[in-house]
C-alpha cells in the first residue's frame, strides 16, 4: 500500500508563496511513525514543496489549519476524482467533522494514535469508515517520528522536532487548546531516546544546524518539575535546542540557568501585548508586564534568545496604544519579535462564542479568514479598518532590516555560550519574515474584502467545492 501524508499551507498574502523556515509542522513525521512497516510512506509539506497530484497513492492523510481548509478540500477533491482515498485530521477536522465528511472519505476526530492504524487496516479490507474516534493518547504510547523521511534539501533552515508534552495548563480565551486538549507529558527517558537514537540532523550551512533541534510542544514549561528533570537529562549530550513556553517560566532564574546549561538557546513566548488591558482581556495573567524588561535581558545574558509574538486587535487595544507600540518596543529593545498577528476568534474557542453572542463577528466570514492575519470581528475599541492599518504598519516596522540590524547590534555580544551568536544571526531572518505577510499590496486584511487564492477559487468553481461559511 502507498500512503502519503500531506501538511497543506496557504500564505498570509493569499498568493502562492512558499515559506521555508526553522519551525515546520511535525505532523507528517508523526503520522508516518504510526503507519505499519509494510506501508510505503511519502511526506509532503506544502510550506516547502508543491504537492504532486498525479501520484498513484492508495491513501492520503491531510493535516491542515483552519485557514487552509478550502485549499485542502480542493486537493482532496482532485485526488478523489482519480480514485485516491483521503483522510482529514487535526483540530478543525475534529470540531467540524460533519462538514469535513463532505470533502474527504474519512475524518479522524481527536488524536491520531490508533486511528491512523485503524484507517489503514480498514482500507486494506476494503471497508474504510467515515469517522475514526481518537482518545487522549497515553503519553507512553507516543511513538518516535520518522525523522528518516525528512528531506532537509527542501528547506535548509529546518530543524527536527520532538514532543515532550501535549496540551497546555493555561486557559487563554483565544487559544484553540483551551478546553479541548488535556495537558500531559511523556516520560523523560522516552524523550531522550527519541532525540539521541532516532533524530536525524540538518547538516546545512557548514554544520551550523547540526545537533540542533526544537521541542514542538505548545508549552514546554507547563510543569516546572518536569522541565527541570528534562533539562538535567539533556545536559550530558551537549545538544542545542529551542522551545515555546509561557512568560512566567522566564522569571524563574534558577530554572532558566538550568535550561541554558542544558543547551537551550531559543525560547518563543506569546507575550501578545504590552498593554495591561489587552493582557487582561485575553485572560493571560501569567504575563506580568512590570517584570518584562529585566526578565528578558537576564535571559539574553544567560545565552538564551527570547522571541515574541504580538497580537493586534484585542478588546483592550486602543488607537493610542497601537500608535505608541513601536516606541514602546524601541525603549524596551524588543527586537526579536518573529510573529505579528491579528487576534482571531477561532471557532472552537471561548472567544468565538463570546463575540458571536455579542453580534461582533463580521458578516460572511469563511474558514480561510481565520488565519491570524485577517480581522474577523469588531474589537471593543477599534474598527476593523483601524486594526488592519495598525497591523500593516507594525509588521513593516518590526520586519525592517533597520530593526533586524538593531537586534543584532544589541544582542550579538551579550553572551559567550556555545552557538548563541549563530542563533542570534539566524533569528534576524525570522524577524525580517514578519513583513512578508504585507507584500501583497492589494490585501485588505479584513474578512469579506480579500478573495481567496486565485488557483483555489478557479478549482472550487470547476469542482463545485463551496467555502465553509462561519458567520
Amino acid at each position: 500500500m502507498r500512503v502519503a501524508v500531506i501538511a497543506t499551507y496557504t500564505h498570509p498574502t493569499r498568493t502562492r508563496v512558499k515559506e521555508p523556515s526553522i519551525m515546520q509542522s511535525g505532523v507528517p513525521e508523526l503520522i508516518a511513525g504510526l503507519c505499519p512497516p509494510d506501508v510505503e510512506v511519502e511526506l509532503y509539506n506544502e510550506k516547502e514543496d508543491d504537492i504532486p497530484l498525479d501520484r498513484d497513492w492508495d491513501l492520503v492523510f491531510f493535516s491542515y489549519l483552519h485557514s487552509y481548509y478550502e485549499h485542502t478540500k480542493v486537493l482532496s477533491t482532485l485526488l478523489r476524482r482519480r480514485g485516491v482515498r483521503t483522510v482529514a485530521g487535526g483540530r478543525h477536522a475534529s470540531f467540524f467533522s460533519e462538514d469535513v465528511q463532505r470533502w474527504f472519505d474519512a475524518v479522524i476526530v481527536g488524536e491520531p494514535e490508533g486511528a491512523v492504524q485503524a484507517a489503514i487496516a480498514d482500507l486494506k479490507k476494503g471497508r474504510l469508515q467515515k469517522v475514526y474516534l481518537g482518545v487522549d493518547t497515553p503519553v507512553e504510547d507516543i511513538r518516535p517520528y520518522r525523522y528518516d523521511l525528512i528531506d532537509f534539501s527542501k528547506n535548509r533552515y529546518r530543524l527536527p522536532g520532538v514532543e515532550a508534552s501535549r496540551g497546555c495548563p493555561f486557559t487563554c480565551n483565544f487559544c484553540v487548546l483551551t478546553g479541548h486538549e488535556k495537558y500531559r507529558y511523556r516520560p523523560v527517558p522516552q524523550v531522550i531516546a527519541d532525540i539521541t537514537q532516532h533524530m536525524r540532523w540538518n547538516k546545512s550551512f557548514g554544520g551550523l544546524m547540526d545537533k540542533v533541534f526544537i521541542f514542538l510542544d505548545n508549552n514546554l514549561g507547563g510543569n516546572k518539575r518536569y522541565l527541570r528533570e528534562l533539562c538535567e537529562a539533556l545536559i550530558p549530550y551537549k545538544l542545542i535546542w529551542g522551545c515555546s513556553l509561557t512568560f512566567n517560566i522566564l522569571k524563574d532564574e534558577e530554572l532558566l540557568r538550568l535550561m541554558a546549561k542544558a543547551g537551550c538557546r531559543y525560547i518563543y513566548t506569546g507575550l501578545e501585548s504590552l498593554n495591561p488591558e489587552s493582557i487582561k482581556a485575553m485572560n493571560k495573567g501569567q504575563n506580568k508586564l512590570a517584570e518584562v524588561e529585566f526578565t528578558i535581558h537576564r535571559a539574553y545574558d544567560l545565552g538564551i534568545l527570547v522571541s515574541f509574538g504580538l497580537l493586534v486587535g484585542t478588546d483592550g487595544d486602543t488607537n493610542e496604544y497601537l500608535d505608541r507600540l513601536p516606541e514602546l518596543l524601541l525603549n524596551l529593545r524588543f527586537f526579536s519579535i518573529t510573529f505579528v498577528g491579528i487576534v482571531s476568534p477561532y471557532p472552537e474557542t471561548p472567544m468565538f462564542q463570546e463575540v458571536k453572542a455579542q453580534g461582533r463577528l463580521l458578516p460572511g466570514t469563511i474558514s480561510r479568514d481565520y488565519d491570524g492575519y485577517t480581522v474577523c470581528h469588531r474589537p471593543a475599541q477599534l474598527t476593523p479598518s483601524e486594526v488592519a492599518e495598525h497591523y500593516v504598519r507594525l509588521c513593516q516596522k518590526v520586519g525592517s532590516w533597520k530593526n533586524v540590524g538593531r537586534h543584532w547590534w544589541h544582542n550579538m555580544m551579550r553572551s559567550r555560550m556555545p552557538r548563541y551568536r549563530g542563533v542570534i544571526g539566524i533569528s534576524g531572518l525570522e524577524i525580517a519574515s514578519v513583513a512578508h505577510s504585507t507584500r501583497n499590496t492589494k490585501r485588505r486584511f479584513i474578512a469579506g474584502l480579500d478573495p481567496i487564492e486565485a488557483w483555489d477559487a478557479q478549482q472550487m468553481s470547476a469542482l463545485g467545492v463551496t467555502p465553509q461559511v462561519l458567520s
